[in-house]
């Protein structure tokens, strides 16, 4: 496990800030773009809240009932933060309307405040993707450093 990392975006982020929190000792490092950190948060802002409910196995309401929040509060990365020990490193595009720039800045905060390592990347002319040539050089440069520490 000490040279095995999880990259991924969106979903993928989502994914692999779960892989981080559920099998810590198994991770080197993760690397997520645009996470989904925080399903319960998300639904009342997101431009697809119907992907929330499918993911937290709940019925599609708005405003979720708190029922609904708990069950996607359990179903999300943050609920087992105190479980992460990898580095993770978090880009943000600061324009995102899929997964609302908060999802990664309050995990980044979360991190920071267990004295978890952590780095956070924000674009803020970016949307979802980071697909500006400027922002994917960088963001990907940035990654490959973050890999080789």
């Amino acid at each position: 496990a000490d040279r095995v990392a999880v990259v991924g975006g969106s979903h993928g982020g989502f994914l692999g800030a779960h892989l981080v929190a559920q099998h810590p000792e198994l991770f080197k490092c993760a690397a997520l773009r645009n996470p989904v950190t925080n399903v319960g948060l998300m639904t009342g802002v997101s431009d697809i809240p119907d992907w929330c409910a499918v993911e937290g196995g709940v019925p599609a309401s708005w405003p979720a009932p708190p029922s609904a929040l708990e069950a996607l509060w359990a179903k999300s990365p943050v609920s087992r933060i105190d479980a992460i020990s990898a580095p993770v490193l978090l880009a943000i595009g600061l324009k995102d309307r899929r997964v609302p720039p908060s999802q990664g800045i309050d995990f980044y905060h979360a991190l920071r405040a267990r004295g978890k390592p952590c780095r956070m990347l924000t674009y803020p002319d970016d949307d979802h993707a980071l697909d500006t040539p400027r922002t994917a050089a960088d963001h990907w440069c940035e990654i490959a450093a973050f890999l080789g520490e």
